[in-house]
């Protein structure tokens, strides 16, 4: 059975410029050429991680999202700001968070987290911070300050429209684990006022 959850995709055109900025980033850290790269297809905010959950709460779910999110109205996201995690020198992760759009994505996150409180899923209780996951190291390790740099350049030398999309709403993902990674499938889209 998937795990689903409520997440942002990323435009194509920001999926191209987080393609390039992989490629830059091993350009200038070679070594982190064989860590774990989402997937162009499968670049995404997470909003709310539900994990495995019986169709019929699914369902439910989906009502109670949309019913709150026909409030919400759209907006801009800008993703220019590139994130070691959690720091350079041991990093775990690197992200891109917007520097455009990010109260509002938080506010959106704590709609779903409301609408979902049926369920009897535990978040971890971290802080929500928005961002795109690029990479995951397997462990811990360095990450040099030229490659962070060069994202940076990239991100920053970027058509508005390559780092900036509009968010219409919401989409509920279904993700199948696999030995060659994630499968991510559509369930719903689920679209704010207007």
């Amino acid at each position: 059975m998937p795990r689903i959850f409520f997440a942002i995709p990323m435009s194509v055109a920001i999926r191209r410029t987080f393609i390039s900025c992989r490629k830059s980033l091993v350009s200038e850290d070679p070594s982190w050429a064989g860590e774990k790269w989402v997937a162009a297809e499968n670049l995404h905010i997470t909003l709310r991680f539900l994990g495995t959950v019986a169709p019929p709460d699914v369902d439910r779910c989906i009502e109670n999202v949309s019913r709150l999110s026909s409030t919400i109205e759209p907006y801009r996201l800008c993703l220019n700001q590139v994130r070691a995690i959690p720091q350079r020198r041991s990093a775990s992760l690197v992200w891109v968070a917007p520097s455009v759009g990010a109260e509002e994505t938080a506010s959106v996150a704590d709609v779903i987290a409301q609408a979902t409180s049926l369920l009897a899923f535990r978040p971890e209780g971290k802080r929500f911070r928005p961002h795109v996951t690029l990479c995951r190291a397997r462990s811990p390790r360095r990450l040099a300050a030229s490659a962070v740099d060069e994202i940076d350049r990239v991100l920053h030398m970027s058509d508005e429209r390559a780092i900036s999309m509009s968010v219409p709403g919401v989409t509920l993902i279904a993700s199948t684990l696999t030995p060659r990674g994630p499968i991510y499938e559509e369930i719903a889209m689920i679209p704010f006022r207007g």
